[in-house]
């Protein structure tokens, strides 16, 4: 694609009269001169003036960094512009889908509803009263337990399971090995506490492989419309996710924690049971939180606390200590 096209394409602006002809990506070390890479972030500088990268999504600040031969894709959110490029040049799916239809070594209940644009890989075993909508597709070994719904267009990759009765929106998407609706951690003096709720994913909701949401021990734990839980996450029963929320790899939330809309919280950051992470804020990551924490601001360190005063504090402490 050439790089005009690209750039209307992805709304970006076109820097210079270079139009080269991009036949991949690449990162900055080693792009070659059909490739498009990427410079957003200011600890990437040390590498642009020697790129070999025939154009590049860039913020205007650091468009200057580039050499004069590289191509510029300029735009103020040169992250999304970026994401919007591999989107273009790479329309299809990361994984190959199943074709359409029900695979001969599916095992599907008779009393299961699988829409005819379905698509049913290999080895799936699909439980009684299950539903998985239009356009769903299910890779080899997916699990559905009984009277669980897939929802239209989402993807669950291989060996992804949803157990009984649990919910996966539209366009949601699972990676490989998650699991929907695993019994949530009760234990009391008899031992493990049935759990007989469900879990349920809204719209366009996104688990990274080998992450678990618990079933709730009564009612739902839910994943909020748009929210993304990478590889590795763990989600405790009656827990509430809010909608466009990012958990990134190896978070545990706690049973019936509520994270609020828009809240991000970085890897392995973790949150106790019953406390409330208020919308948007940010958790660092490896952050420990116990307590629950107001929206809109960026807290650290464990316990987890107000990002500055941390900081601060840890600022007088070296002072203290310095000879």
């Amino acid at each position: 694609m050439r790089l005009t096209v690209l750039a209307a394409a992805i709304g970006a602006r076109v820097d210079g009269s270079a139009d080269p002809e991009l036949t991949g990506v690449a990162e900055l070390p080693s792009a070659g001169p059909g490739d498009l890479t990427a410079l957003f972030e200011p600890r990437w500088r040390r590498f642009a003036a020697g790129t070999r990268a025939g154009a590049a999504v860039v913020t205007p600040a650091l468009a200057s960094a580039l050499p004069a031969r590289c191509g510029r894709l300029v735009c103020d959110d040169a992250r999304t512009a970026w994401g919007r490029a591999l989107r273009v040049l790479f329309p299809a799916p990361e994984i190959a889908l199943p074709p359409l239809g029900l695979d001969a070594r599916a095992a599907v209940d008779d009393t299961a509803t699988i829409a005819p644009d379905a698509r049913i890989g290999p080895f799936c075993v699909i439980g009684p009263g299950a539903v998985v909508g239009p356009g769903a597709a299910l890779c080899a070994g997916v699990y559905v337990g009984a009277a669980a719904r897939i929802g239209a267009g989402a993807v669950l990759h291989p060996h992804a399971v949803v157990l009984d009765g649990c919910v996966v929106g539209a366009g949601a998407r699972l990676g490989s090995g998650a699991v929907v609706g695993s019994p949530g951690f009760g234990v009391d003096a008899g031992g493990r506490v049935p759990q007989v709720g469900i879990a349920v994913l809204e719209d366009g909701v996104t688990l990274g492989a080998h992450t678990c949401v618990d079933r709730a021990t009564v009612g739902e734990t839910r994943i909020g419309a748009g929210s993304h839980l990478d590889n590795l996450v763990q989600v405790g029963h009656n827990a509430r996710v809010g909608r466009g929320v990012v958990l990134c790899g190896q978070v545990g939330v706690a049973g019936g924690a509520v994270i609020e809309d828009g809240a991000v919280l970085g890897g392995q950051a973790g949150v106790t049971g019953h406390v409330t992470v208020g919308a948007r804020a940010r958790i660092a990551a490896q952050a420990g939180v116990t307590k629950s924490l107001p929206g809109g601001a960026e807290y650290s360190g464990h316990p987890a606390e107000p990002n500055r005063e941390r900081l601060r504090r840890e600022a007088r402490l070296r002072k203290l200590v310095t000879p």
